[in-house]
């Protein structure tokens, strides 16, 4: 069949979508019939050839490029012909896993880390990971004992004091979750993830400045380039608690101007600026903020209680150069 133009063309994109999706069933059939028959034990009974072992190599070489190239699908693809032709390959299984986690197939992916996991003898961030895989799914009590597992293989790995953190905040226990995420700090010194709960936890304990402390050392770790739009809206937001609203403000701005700043912060910066006393400046984020997210029922409300009417929202919007 020709496949030059016209027609034929996207016939035979369809067609290779088609039998795209139809192998990618395959070889999901064929992976779920080996796990359940007993994983690995079925091709112990004959020994992996060396071109089989290097090929799954390569596959895996390849499923980790498209991973960090944002392919999922062809990753999923590549990792499980990976599994097929070297079941046993580690590497292999936690791409798979990844994978399958990434597209929202979680109790898949838990099976396949929990083999890469037993394939790498305990590898304890093969650990820490597939506790990770537990925690989001609030199965607190298995994310518990496989922090303690990989603390226990090695006590100098900050993940897993940082996953013993995040479980014993979920449970509350601000106090001994602090302990952990300095630990974790102790050994890796910028944890963003961790510093921002450790900053959580401040500001549940009533203590700004050792949140804005923690904030502002975070902050700085990126120079010289600017900190992460997630980084400064929490900052700013402690310099708020602090009724420090022109430095609120001006962080929060800072913020904005990043590329696709998310409808919080809009919200955010527009009532730190109230705060400040700024009413213009309010109004033109509030416009800014509606212009960029028409939808968001906090961004409306804001430009109404500023006084702003739809004529004059699209006006301020088009006057706006960040929404140029």
């Amino acid at each position: 069949m020709s496949c030059s133009t016209g027609g034929g063309a996207l016939r035979c994109a369809a067609n290779v979508r088609c039998c795209a999706h139809r192998y990618n069933g395959f070889l999901a059939v064929v992976l779920a019939l080996v796990v359940a028959s007993g994983g690995c034990r079925v091709f112990r009974k004959h020994k992996i050839s060396d071109a089989s072992i290097t090929a799954a190599r390569q596959l895996s070489l390849q499923g980790i490029d498209a991973q960090q190239r944002g392919q999922w699908d062809r990753a999923e693809t590549l990792f499980a012909a990976a599994i097929l032709k070297c079941p046993n390959d580690e590497r292999a299984r936690c791409g798979y896993a990844e994978s399958l986690w990434h597209r929202g197939a979680s109790p898949e992916a838990i099976r396949h880390m929990e083999e890469a996991v037993r394939l790498s003898g305990s590898d304890p961030e093969r650990v820490v990971r597939l506790g990770q895989m537990y925690l989001a799914r609030g199965d607190l009590a298995k994310a518990a004992r496989l922090a303690e597992q990989a603390i226990a293989i090695n006590g100098q790995l900050a993940a897993a004091w940082a996953l013993r953190g995040d479980v014993l905040q979920v449970q509350g226990n601000g106090g001994e979750a602090l302990a952990s995420y300095h630990r974790a700090l102790s050994y890796e010194q910028l944890l963003p993830d961790v510093q921002l709960a450790i900053a959580e936890i401040y500001n549940q304990e009533n203590r700004p400045q050792r949140a804005l402390a923690t904030l502002q050392s975070l902050a700085a770790s990126y120079s010289p380039g600017p900190a992460p739009p997630r980084v400064l809206l929490r900052e700013g937001l402690v310099l708020r608690a602090l009724a420090r609203h022109q430095d609120s403000a001006r962080v929060l701005a800072e913020a904005a101007q990043q590329p696709n700043p998310p409808a919080e912060l809009l919200c955010e910066l527009t009532r730190s600026q109230v705060l400040a006393g700024d009413i213009e400046a309010a109004r033109q984020s509030a416009a800014f903020a509606v212009g960029a997210y028409p939808q968001h029922l906090g961004c409306l409300a804001l430009a109404q209680e500023l006084g702003m009417s739809q004529r004059a929202v699209t006006t301020a919007s088009a006057a706006n150069p960040m929404l140029r």
